[in-house]
């Protein structure tokens, strides 16, 4: 087998890195946005429980958690609890006014070389 470059490892991780990402809103300060985010992820995650089924958890037939009834009969509402977290506190901020802004990093110029004769 072939052993892959290290750097070219480097490079695909790299790749496939998520831009970091921030809630604005005109007038809002840090502290004022990070009160706001954990409202609505207060609220999301409260929504989002209450949303959840009752009837896969509970003791009497199959003990706690959700039942596992296997490829392709398996009910996938353990994963679209954290799907609709996310939404709802997207959401939330929406209607509080603020924006999901991409943070761009600040860029570096490399000063040019001189050529000394």
């Amino acid at each position: 087998m072939r052993k892959v470059p290290p750097l070219l490892l480097l490079a695909l991780a790299s790749a496939c890195s998520f831009p970091e990402t921030r809630w604005e809103k005109a007038g809002s300060d840090e502290k004022a946005t990070a009160a706001d985010l954990s409202d609505c992820r207060r609220a999301a995650r409260q929504e989002a429980f209450d949303a959840w089924p009752y009837f896969v958890y509970g003791p009497p037939y199959w003990g706690w958690g959700p039942p596992y009834w296997g490829p392709p009969y398996w009910s996938g509402v353990s994963s679209d609890r954290f799907y609709n977290e996310g939404r709802l506190t997207d959401f939330c901020m929406r209607n509080k006014g603020y924006r999901l802004v991409t943070v761009t990093p600040p860029r570096t110029t490399v000063p040019a070389p001189t050529i000394d004769k």
